[in-house]
């Protein structure tokens, strides 16, 4: 679990966005930061700004009420489907709404469409991928989501942006 207020506070000047960004030409360097806290803004402690590398923010689960008219559980813990928005290197032999392993209390939304790799719901629809440039981030775990999971991280590491 990352706590965006513990990773701002740990940044120097050297960690801008522009620079941890160059640094993901890399395989597996910056890819659990960024999904967690890449966005504009989030709810977390209050209101807080993120690292600014995709746009949308970050906001806790709450209650949205689902099927059953009771609040949902939050953590999202557990299998969901993701929706590929946007073709990406990344999502090659991945079928799409393919089950990927989530646990999570706060979600991104209000990412652009153009931002937006892969998508899921939860109570409400969120970023489940976003993709810019040199940049992959994902919010659900690849390396506990099985045969789909594991692909992804191949992809990446075989990923030359």
């Amino acid at each position: 679990v990352l706590h965006m207020h513990a990773c701002r506070s740990a940044l120097t000047p050297s960690h801008s966005p522009l620079s941890l960004h160059r640094s993901t030409l890399r395989p597996g360097r910056g890819r659990r930061l960024l999904k967690t806290s890449g966005g504009g803004q989030s709810e977390e402690n209050d209101g807080i700004d993120c690292l600014g590398v995709f746009a949308g923010r970050g906001q806790v689960f709450g209650a949205p009420l689902g099927d059953t008219g009771r609040p949902l559980k939050v953590p999202h813990m557990g299998w969901n489907q993701v929706q590929q928005v946007n073709d990406h290197p990344l999502w090659a032999g991945i079928d799409d709404n393919s089950r990927f392993y989530f646990v999570h209390s706060y979600c991104a939304t209000g990412v652009p469409d153009e931002q937006m790799a892969g998508r899921c719901e939860y109570g409400l629809a969120f970023a489940a991928a976003v993709a810019k440039r040199n940049v992959f981030a994902v919010q659900f775990h690849p390396e506990k989501s099985a045969d789909a999971g594991l692909k992804l991280l191949e992809n990446f590491l075989r990923w030359r942006p």
